[in-house]
């Protein structure tokens, strides 16, 4: 019986650590985000316009400055096949040949 109790306080030591990690990093995220939230916005709206954004958007965005847009991005305003989503269209990326068939062809 002896071997049980110690695995029960064990039990409930590694319980306490775990909830202890778990409160100490929950507090630091709510901290991080509230310190940054101007930053946090710029972001969501960013994602908004450009759908996605890239390394230079976001270095942008953590020195607190307006991010220019994704480098393959328009402004041209929404096309009929544009179902949604920012004001702007994304460029299709440019590719060495064609893209789909049978794979020989490749």
């Amino acid at each position: 019986m002896a071997a049980r109790s110690h695995s029960i306080n064990t039990a409930r030591i590694i319980d306490e650590e775990v909830r202890n990690f778990i409160d100490r990093n929950y507090e630091r995220a709510e901290t991080l985000l509230k310190e940054n939230i101007n930053i946090l916005h710029m972001m969501a709206d960013a994602l908004m316009k450009y759908e996605t954004i890239d390394t230079i958007q976001i270095d942008a965005l953590m020195e607190g400055k307006e991010p220019p847009p994704p480098e393959d991005w328009t402004d041209t305003g929404p096309t009929p096949e544009d179902t949604g989503g920012g004001a702007g269209t994304r460029k299709e990326p440019k590719s060495d040949g064609p893209i789909g068939g049978p794979a020989s062809q490749h």
